[in-house]
């Protein structure tokens, strides 16, 4: 198993990375995951992972990543990104978990989510400028992942893969081990459909709140402009969907 640090590096150096924590949430600490009804727009599905598990996953992740990375606190950076995220999750219509927001001293241009943590790295605010529209749509985009459960989605079907694979190796350990590893990489990055909806619902939020949505047009045009120009973006382009074709889903969205 690689270090926890280089997991983040590889994959989690983005907006939008929620598989920052990726092999920490995949497991809960060994925890056995409970069926649990949940509503849904269309029927009644059964969750494999509470919400109890999932903010556990988050706690968990967290240290870690809290343990690897100097987090910025009493600076106006900090302060801002908190303000900008109190705002976000108060319209996020999931009020019912913590959302903290942390600023981590790192260049890279990034930012990413874990059941109720939203982390910014200073490199991504400096990108920003003194575009606060910009800055509040990476923040919305994180809360919504958070909002929209999307670690938890990941979190469950990981457990499914992990007991299809116990019931396909027969309950051989050291077969199920590989098989559970290579399982846990579902959760290494937020799929396409995931970003998506997270792009969405960052401009409803930004609409509720008085921000100006167009700051995510002006931020990915920024990004689209850098591309293939600056090995800090490399990571952020290798694993989110076209920055031209997020702007058009964006704008399309602004517009309705």
């Amino acid at each position: 198993m690689k270090p926890f640090k280089q997991h983040i590096d590889k994959h989690a150096r983005r907006w939008g990375a929620g598989g920052a924590a990726a092999l920490i949430l995949a497991g809960v600490g060994g925890a056995t995951l409970a069926p649990v009804m949940t509503p849904s727009a269309h029927a009644q599905r059964i969750s494999l992972v509470s919400k109890a598990q999932e903010l556990e996953a988050g706690e968990q992740a967290a240290r870690e990543v809290e343990s690897k990375y100097r987090v910025v606190t009493g600076t106006r950076e900090a302060r801002l990104v908190e303000q900008i995220g109190r705002r976000m999750a108060a319209v996020s219509g999931r009020t019912d978990v913590p959302y903290r927001f942390r600023v981590i001293d790192e260049p890279a241009v990034n930012a990413f989510s874990i059941p109720g943590y939203v982390y910014v790295h200073t490199g991504l605010i400096r990108a920003t400028g003194n575009d606060t529209d910009a800055l509040a749509g990476v923040i919305a985009h994180e809360v919504a992942h958070i909002a929209a459960k999307h670690s938890k989605e990941h979190m469950e079907k990981s457990s499914v893969a992990g007991l299809l694979g116990g019931l396909l190796t027969r309950g051989n350990r050291n077969t199920s081990a590989v098989f559970g590893i290579a399982a846990n990489g579902i959760l290494l990055k937020h799929g396409r459909d995931d970003e998506y909806e997270a792009d969405r619902l960052a401009v409803r939020y930004m609409k509720q709140t008085g921000y100006d949505p167009q700051g995510m047009v002006r931020f990915f045009s920024k990004l689209q402009q850098a591309e293939g120009k600056d090995n800090k973006l490399t990571a952020f382009f290798r694993t989110h969907p076209a920055s031209g074709d997020r702007i058009k889903r964006i704008q399309q969205e602004i517009n309705q």
